[in-house]
């Protein structure tokens, strides 16, 4: 394992109207190289800040670059061979003395990639990062994203090399963009919010049916879908808004004709009370 401090700088944030604290900020990077791992169980725990995931570069099984908040966090690089297990990210070094919401924590960054060859089951809880995971072109078996008060892109912009079960994100006050993904080829989709916006596009190349259960609790969604998928809408609760032009209705069931004999089909559960819906329908 290869693990290299780069710098250590001294910052100063604001911590009160006639105060200022020391915050030590400092960067650190770390890989281990492939050594003929068939699997890999990722989890990723980094509370505020930018996060980046991505495809590593070749001959590294995982590959990390962190700056971090010295006087708050300290890096994790936690990897057991045996099972194939690695903890990647920032953790508290327990002083409380500091505000989650500094300046310096929010300067956090994080960049983290895996090995595109080796299947991954990926786990990230992001906290109150804004993240970007392009993950189009890794072996995903199986993804789940939590965060908080945060922006999160996801992207498949090329075809999974895995097959993967599930995709499952779980978002708090926070604006959810992920596309491409016909592209993931992930069977059952979830995606849990409370207060916020998700848009959800089923671009790329199809691999199999797709199911997705969607339940917002305020906020809207939007869904964008291949005009050549046959679709149907469930809704297990009353719908507020619904812009679904080219559906047939059946009671709380909105299908697309054709639906039971189309190539592709995606079915989407919706659990939404208080979220306009809208699907766009893409060429």
């Amino acid at each position: 394992m290869r693990h290299t401090p780069l710098l250590a700088t001294m910052a100063l944030t604001a911590m009160g109207a006639h105060s200022l604290a020391a915050q030590t900020m400092r960067s650190v990077a770390t890989s281990r190289p492939l050594s003929g791992e068939r699997m890999l169980r990722a989890s990723i725990e980094f509370g505020a800040g930018t996060v980046h995931v991505g495809p590593a570069a070749s001959g590294d099984l995982y590959r990390m670059q962190l700056r971090y908040d010295a006087d708050r966090n300290g890096p994790v690089n936690q990897f057991d061979a045996a099972t194939g297990a690695v903890r990647l990210g920032l953790q508290g070094n327990g002083n409380a003395g500091i505000r989650v919401t500094s300046r310096a924590q929010m300067a956090q960054r994080a960049e983290i990639g895996f090995a595109p060859g080796v299947p991954l089951m990926l786990s990230a809880n992001l906290g109150a990062s804004d993240a970007t995971l392009d993950l189009g072109g890794l072996s995903l078996t199986s993804l789940a994203v939590r965060g908080g008060a945060s922006s999160t892109t996801v992207n498949f912009d090329t075809p999974n090399r895995a097959t993967c079960s599930s995709a499952t994100f779980t978002l708090g006050a926070a604006e959810f963009d992920v596309s491409g993904l016909a592209n993931s080829g992930c069977a059952e989709i979830r995606v849990d919010g409370g207060v916020g916006r998700a848009m959800l596009s089923f671009d790329g190349a199809w691999q199999r049916n797709q199911r997705a259960q969607v339940s917002l609790a305020m906020g809207g969604l939007t869904l964008r879908i291949p005009r050549s998928t046959g679709v149907r809408l469930v809704a297990s609760r009353f719908l507020s808004a619904l812009d679904a032009a080219g559906f047939v209705q059946e009671g709380k069931v909105w299908s697309t004709p054709g639906f039971a004999t189309a190539k592709q089909t995606l079915t989407v559960e919706l659990k939404t009370s208080a979220s306009g819906v809208r699907v766009e329908w893409l060429p």
